[in-house]
């Protein structure tokens, strides 16, 4: 008996040993800008060797409000990747249609309904309806967009920021009109989104489409298992369509 339990102790010990080996490559901080002081600026990434992490990085959900936000939460290596919070589900939008016949004989109606779910501390603690800033529809095929926005949201802020082409400025009834055509899917997206939501319709003789989009945030902002991928002396955490890509730029680990 105290055999075996020698056994399994040592066993054990081992295993404990290579997972500390294992992480120790990735501790350390990592970041996408350094200031003249020599400290990180934007994104910036420590993983401890607790296995803690603090995270301080743009809005993800709303970038062009250059807004910061840090956090702090678990990690661990799961097939030699870093996962950021691996017990919290990331949170999709969701998207539902209504179809109606309202008599239209030349046109289309769209009306689009927006709504915020805010989380705090995993609760839902209020769902409001809000006045988008910018929302991007298609109609059967990804192309000829249009883009849904307001008059005062005005073009060449941003030096580097594209011409809104197909623009279509809302009022406050969220509503526009176009030609009549045989809509068989609409596709959806907006910021919240990690790619478009396409939706499927049902009656070809509908002339009337409401759609309700609801987001859901976390007032902390805080990654959601989020995947990291790091080689070497890089970090690779940045997103497109929610999966983290090379060629976007990345992070640096600092050296002492």
């Amino acid at each position: 008996m105290r055999k075996t339990l020698y056994i399994l102790t040592i066993f054990l010990l081992t295993i404990n040993a290579q997972a500390q080996n294992g992480k120790s490559e990735f501790i350390g901080t990592y970041g996408d800008m350094i200031l003249a002081n020599g400290e990180f600026g934007g994104t910036e990434l420590e993983l401890k060797a607790d296995w803690t992490f603090r995270l301080r990085t743009t809005d993800y959900v709303y970038p062009q409000t250059f807004k910061d936000y840090t956090n702090e939460g678990k990690w661990i290596l799961k097939d030699g990747e870093v996962i950021l919070n691996p017990d919290l589900q990331r949170r999709e939008p969701t998207v539902n249609i209504i179809e109606k016949q309202i008599g239209l004989k030349d046109s289309i109606e769209i009306k689009v309904n927006h709504y915020i779910e805010l989380y705090e501390n995993q609760n839902l603690i209020e769902k409001q309806k809000t006045e988008f800033e910018l929302l991007t529809l298609y109609f059967n095929k990804r192309r000829k967009y249009k883009h849904l926005t307001r008059e005062w949201l005005k073009e060449g802020s941003c030096a580097w920021a594209p011409r809104i082409r197909n623009r279509v400025n809302l009022d406050s009834t969220n509503t526009f009109r176009i030609a009549k055509k045989d809509i068989k899917k609409i596709g959806i997206y907006t910021y919240g989104f990690t790619d478009f939501i396409e939706l499927k319709t049902e009656n070809k003789n509908s002339d009337y489409y409401e759609l309700d989009v609801v987001i859901p945030i976390d007032k902390e902002r805080m990654p959601r298992n989020k995947k990291v991928i790091i080689k070497g002396n890089r970090a690779y955490f940045y997103e497109i369509k929610g999966k983290v890509k090379k060629s976007l730029n990345h992070l640096w680990k600092k050296t002492a």
